[in-house]
């Protein structure tokens, strides 16, 4: 049997006769190796594969126009009348479009399909480029009395047969006439997972053009605008010129007095314009976090290489007589560094398996992790660029391991090998090196601990922050007006205590009373907790600046049930609410905003006038509360101060914010046939418990935490699992020596700290490089990238006092088996 293939052979047997080298090289390569390899699959299927149902991304650019309520609250501007308008203006750059994606369910055969509704202009398809299958193109005269549907949609509910064109689908109690199938289109910008299942909702922008825009109210209808131009690359307007046509639009669709009141409100408003490629605003914070992810798995790659070399150079500098023989036999370098590559190719090969098992469990998981976060979820697999990046990996590192782990091969020292006894490390073995490794190792484990354990610390925060109140056992029920003319209808009132608004809220809150047992309806609005904000302005006259606030609902049991601090004053009461007073409760923010100079009590009785044109009269400060978050799942709270009224101004989605005993429930189910039966303008009874909106809007934040946290062990355990096994295979080696002294009578305690003695000095000089570099690479990177959290000395204290922690139980485990070995039974195997 030739040399190499023995080698070959010994590498395999190795596997199993010597796990102290192969055990740590399988499960610290395969380990790191699945957290690159899953973030390659995730980075090639986002950021390289082409965009389902999008073939015009070349062409693309996507431009944002909006207004920042707050530091952390920013709210688009855009719409379809504003589309059409600024589309007109901007002719030059290019073709304008616009799509909105929302949750719809849609009734075929009395069997009900859960599809991504898209609301979009009428050249949405040839803008993006996706394919018409079948029938009549979105461009036909009147598309709002059709819809189009995908082709998942097609294939499902009615079996992928042609003569789907003309047939009817059901949603909110309408029914629409089919008018041709369309691509599943799934690379759309959304904060909802895009389903297969679609149904489009085309908008005759001709006809929005003769509509009357409501110029004050923004309400991110459409969350950007999608440019078509000739190479993708076209010069957008600037802040400026939009600014300018702003203006313009204003002038043309307001009248009268209301005209310098939006002028005022406008001109104090932050504004930003911002262009991005498509692909880019489709990925949003998505494309950040995968460079954050590359950065990070490239360190635990670099740690692990590290680790392992160390291992390697351990293992092979006790086979230097081994190596020297075969070299006086005639056997070259090159030779001698192939059988190694050889030796411990069975290794890697396993190594590589292992990470590929991995990644594919990683990517499995990928629906659990990240929720509905993660665009274009169903696309990313293991593919040819996953495994080809493995073999690329694992042959760039077994060439290199094979070349560096002889680096104490000397020919100028073989007849002081071939003399040697064989016992112990040989004098000129090459200890340095494995100490610089180590150092370095321990260098990266602290700047990655550093780094993970600050961005773990703001995940942690914006999860389990305090809203100031508390969830209890509440949902939120909505439903869907079926029309605009109802909407607007509901919206014309002189006297809101009179108002059809009024007793069609009553009207449902007590259907839902008695429908759902023991259930109390706590506000007819959505609760404290929510997807939706309601923001408005008014002028305050004392100071002259514009007050940006959120409005939000109250009931005369809204603040107890929630467990809301009242800190002065009292909560509008039952009869006050129906007696329809002007009476209000305000929060800290508002109290400390508008009168900074009175304490609490004093401004109990005090009024504010939120009408611009003093139509209706000041509203009376009953009481003030603790400041709530109205949303969470971010850093920073919206900063925005809080009215809370009795009075509700409907959308197109009446809510309830419901109240229940501890373990019950409410359903859908318990309300649809009713609420059909009594209100037939009501559509599409939704029901979500508070609580599933507090998990729903910290998701991305809770995946941050997660993945920060499977980075912080993996960096632990690689740190662990190389000193571990660097002492294992350095203490094996001085089992002469050691022997030798406890012969001669040292005890085990002396014989710790001659091994803990190398350890300490590679721990100190590693963890302070880790953190100089830590410390001021932090605060060097915190100046141009202000999301980052600010400097925690504790955390990082923490975390390095567990890293040494970890390094010295790593040293002195192993290091304890050879010692607490019979001396004796050493030297005679020696």
């Amino acid at each position: 049997m030739s040399l190499l293939k023995k080698a070959l052979y010994q590498g395999i047997t190795r596997v199993f006769s010597l796990p102290r080298l192969s055990v740590p090289l399988i499960l610290t390569l395969g380990l790191t190796l699945g957290a690159v390899l899953s973030v390659i699959s995730i980075a090639s299927t986002l950021l390289y594969q082409p965009l389902q149902g999008v073939k015009n991304e070349a062409s693309l650019q996507t431009f944002d126009y909006r207004f920042n309520m707050s530091d952390t609250l920013s709210v688009s501007y855009w719409n379809m009348n504003r589309l059409v308008d600024f589309s007109e203006h901007f002719a030059d750059v290019g073709e304008w479009a616009g799509i909105a994606p929302s949750e719809q369910d849609v009734i075929v055969n009395n069997t009900t399909f859960a599809t991504t509704r898209y609301d979009a202009s009428s050249n949405i398809i040839s803008v993006l480029g996706s394919q018409l299958l079948l029938g009549d193109d979105v461009t036909i005269e009147s598309p709002e009395k059709y819809v189009w549907i995908s082709a998942s949609l097609w294939q499902n509910a009615f079996a992928g047969i042609k003569s789907v064109i003309g047939k009817q689908i059901t949603m909110t109690n309408k029914n629409y006439i089919i008018a041709g199938v369309i691509e599943d289109v799934m690379a759309i910008k959304s904060n909802q997972v895009i389903l297969a299942q679609q149904v489009w909702f085309i908008a005759n922008l001709t006809k929005i053009k003769a509509q009357k825009d409501n110029v004050g109210n923004i309400s991110n209808e459409l969350d950007n605008l999608i440019l078509k131009s000739a190479n993708g690359q076209a010069q957008l307007p600037s802040q400026a010129e939009v600014d300018a046509w702003l203006e313009d639009y204003v002038t043309r669709n307001v009248d009268g007095e209301q005209v310098q009141m939006f002028m005022d409100f406008i001109s104090n408003t932050n504004k930003v314009a911002k262009a991005s490629s498509y692909r880019s605003n489709m990925l949003g914070e998505t494309e950040g976090l995968l460079i954050a992810l590359f950065a990070a798995v490239i360190g635990l790659l670099l740690m692990a290489t590290l680790n392992l070399l160390n291992l390697f150079i351990a293992h092979y500098q006790g086979r230097t007589k081994e190596f020297a023989i075969q070299i006086s036999l005639g056997a070259s370098l090159t030779k001698i560094r192939l059988m190694v590559l050889l030796e411990n190719l069975p290794s890697f090969v396993l190594a590589a398996i292992t990470g590929l098992l991995v990644t594919g469990w990683a990517i499995r998981s990928l629906p659990l992790i990240a929720g509905d976060s993660l665009p274009m979820m169903d696309a990313i697999a293991i593919d040819s660029t996953t495994v080809l990046a493995a073999m690329a990996i694992i042959l760039a590192l077994s060439v290199l391991f094979s070349a560096l782990a002889l680096v104490d091969i000397d020919k100028q020292a073989l007849s002081n090998n071939l003399n040697s006894s064989g016992k112990g490390i040989q004098a000129q073995s090459n200890q340095w090196l494995s100490r610089v490794l180590m150092v370095l190792q321990l260098s990266i484990a602290s700047i990655l601990l550093t780094a993970s354990v600050m961005i773990a610390m703001q995940s942690y925060q914006a999860v389990y922050q305090d809203l100031g109140y508390e969830l209890g056992n509440s949902y939120e029920i909505a439903m869907t007006v079926s029309d605009e003319e109802y909407v607007t209808q509901l919206n014309s009132f002189d006297d809101y205590g009179k108002s059809e608004t009024k007793q069609l809220l009553d009207d449902l809150s007590r259907l839902i009373e008695q429908q759902v047992p023991n259930s109390q309806v706590i506000a007819p609005n959505y609760g404290p907790l929510s997807s939706s904000l309601r923001i408005n302005a008014f002028l305050d006259e004392a100071s002259g600046q514009r007050v940006i606030h959120q409005i939000k609902t109250l009931g005369a049991k809204y603040f107890s049930t929630f467990s809301i601090p009242m800190l002065a004053g009292a909560n509008v009461s039952q009869a006050q609410i129906d007696n329809d007073e002007d009476r209000i409760v305000i929060d800290e923010y508002m109290a400390k905003l508008l009168f900074s100079e009175l304490t609490y009590q004093e401004v109990i009785g005090k009024t504010i006038q939120m009408s611009a044109d003093n139509s209706t009269p000041p509203s009376i400060v009953t009481g003030i509360v603790a400041n709530t978050l109205s949303q969470t799942g971010i850093a920073d709270p919206i900063g925005l101060p809080a009215i809370y009224s009795h009075r509700v101004r409907p959308g197109t989605t009446i809510q309830f914010t419901v109240m229940l005993p501890e373990g019950a429930t409410v359903t859908a189910a318990m309300l649809a046939s009713e609420v059909k039966r009594q209100f037939p303008r009501l559509t599409n009874v939704t029901v979500e418990s508070l609580a599933d909106v507090l998990q729903r809007q910290t998701l991305n934040q809770r995946l941050s935490l997660w993945i920060v946290l499977a980075m912080t062990a993996l960096t632990l355990f690689l740190a662990a699992i190389g000193v571990a096994g660097l002492t294992q295979m350095t203490t094996n080696h001085r089992k002469y020596e050691l022997a030798v002294r406890m012969a001669t009578g040292a005890k085990q305690a002396t014989l710790v700290k001659f091994i803990l003695k190398d350890a300490l000095a590679m721990l100190v000089i590693g963890l302070g490089l880790g953190f100089i570099i830590s410390v001021f690479g932090y605060a060097k990177i915190s100046q141009n990238l202000a999301m980052l959290p600010d400097f925690n000395w504790l955390a990082m204290a923490t975390l390095d006092a567990a890293l040494v922690i970890i390094v010295i139980l790593s040293v002195i485990m192993p290091a304890w088996r050879v010692i607490s070995s019979d001396p004796m039974q050493a030297l005679r195997e020696e």
